[in-house]
């Protein structure tokens, strides 16, 4: 009898164990992969936040004809965290525009 429930018993046991393992361990790979594909989704989503910011803030103070120097600051803040976010180059040539502007109204070029 004894020799019964070891050879069946515990190869159950060990096998329900292991199976409770792959079982879990599944699940928690399947939330983790949601929660990376989440991550991405918002990455993005900020990244094209920023870029709509930057290339707004690009055609007022372009139609302005100057950048006051807080509005700069500003713009500069908002495209490094857009670049540390994998930006492109199409708004470094818009933020590279905007440094060019003057910062005071009385030095616009009409």
């Amino acid at each position: 009898m004894n020799e019964w429930i070891t050879k069946y018993w515990v190869q159950t046991i060990f096998g329900t164990i292991v199976a409770g393992i792959t079982f879990f361990g599944k699940k928690k790979m399947k939330e983790l992969e949601c929660k990376l594909k989440e991550q991405e989704a918002i990455k993005l989503g900020m990244q094209a936040l920023l870029r709509d910011r930057i290339i707004q803030s690009y055609n007022h103070y372009l139609e302005k004809g100057f950048c006051p120097i807080y509005a700069r600051d500003n713009i500069q803040n908002l495209y490094n965290q857009y670049h540390n976010l994998g930006g492109n180059g199409t708004v470094t040539k818009l933020v590279e525009k905007l440094s060019e502007l003057p910062t005071d109204p009385q030095e616009r070029k009409e």
